[in-house]
């Protein structure tokens, strides 16, 4: 099955993981911590990126993103009693599995985020949310992704007793329709780009992680991504006129500095363009999507532009988008278990 199929059916999937129970029934069993650990690598360590200023805002106590290797390393410096999350879509991370075994082991209260719960993480008898999106096998993350987010947003808002706006299959699908319209027109007919940069602020700078991880897998181009204030701050000096700035813009503020980046770019021959979520129109839109009705969930919304870019510049470079540039990496690393 073809990544492009996973892409089609991300707008069922997330209401599938937004109308599920088992995140909220988790919440109301969590008993007193002074912190919450968020834990995961690759996808799923830029979707708890995602999530993690929100739920700080409305937790009130600190929420920290950690790579599994970092906890592994720096266990003993963990003071207090911490909530542990654990995200492993595939559950084969090997060291999100080494994590989860430490925690147990250290009695702290624990739970499990993926889609497969015969994994090597999910037969680990902790606590569970299931991701129900079925088989995606290939390595470049989809509709696990965005389900991701859905399912770390369902069980923040349960932890802080809040409510999550409605986001329907339909407006995914809007989503995706727009965006198989407006890529083309922003890579063109003729010489691809080189260096891709993505910036984003707030629970946008996991989108454009994200972003950056899913051209980099896909299309085997070269990608970073940044902070706002980290782009302007000496990163657009590394860039080109065969350079593609993308700078996502989900409110006011955001906009205009966009705008004005755009501006300042173009006179030295560097194209920036605006993935805009807000409630108005810039004249340097690639793609406006007004998202604020389903904030903070527009993050699933300002992510599925960018798989569609991933897969259009990876066709175009006569590349089959779900092999990846080296086939066989993940194994090669050792960072996937793959031993049921």
């Amino acid at each position: 099955m073809s990544i492009e199929t996973f892409i089609a059916e991300q707008g069922d999937i997330v209401a599938k993981t937004l109308e599920r129970a088992d995140a909220a029934a988790f919440a109301e069993g969590v008993l007193a911590y002074d912190r919450v650990l968020l834990v995961g690598s690759g996808s799923s360590l830029n979707a708890l990126t995602i999530v993690r200023p929100w739920l700080q805002a409305a937790l009130g106590r600190p929420v920290e993103v950690v790579n599994p290797a970092v906890l592994l390393r720096d266990i003993e410096a963990v003071f207090g009693n911490p909530l542990v999350v654990i995200l492993s879509q595939s559950g084969t991370s090997s060291t999100s599995i080494d994590a989860a075994r430490l925690v147990r082991e250290k009695g702290w209260q624990t739970v499990v985020i993926t889609a497969d719960p015969q994994s090597p993480i999910g037969v680990l008898a902790l606590p569970m949310i299931l991701l129900p999106i079925g088989e995606e096998p290939i390595g470049p993350k989809t509709k696990g992704f965005t389900a991701s987010i859905a399912a770390c947003f369902s069980l923040a808002a349960s932890l802080v007793g809040r409510s999550l706006p409605a986001l329907s299959p339909a407006a995914v699908d809007a989503a995706l329709d727009a965006s198989s319209r407006a890529v083309p027109v922003l890579i063109g007919p003729e010489r691809l780009p080189s260096y891709i940069v993505i910036a984003g602020s707030g629970r946008h700078f996991g989108v454009a992680l994200e972003a950056s991880l899913k051209i980099a897998e896909i299309a085997g181009v070269a990608t970073a991504g940044f902070e706002p204030e980290e782009l302007l701050h000496g990163r657009l000096h590394g860039t080109d006129a065969d350079s593609l700035v993308v700078m996502i813009a989900a409110d006011e503020e955001e906009r205009n500095l966009a705008s004005h980046t755009t501006v300042v770019m173009a006179e030295r021959g560097v194209k920036v363009v605006l993935l805009n979520l807000t409630d108005a129109a810039t004249p340097f839109d690639w793609l406006r999507i007004d998202a604020g009705a389903v904030r903070p969930l527009d993050t699933i919304l300002a992510s599925i532009p960018f798989q569609r870019l991933a897969v259009d510049l990876a066709l175009r470079r006569k590349m089959i988008p779900e092999a990846m540039t080296y086939p066989g990496l993940s194994r090669a690393l050792a960072i996937k278990t793959f031993v049921r």
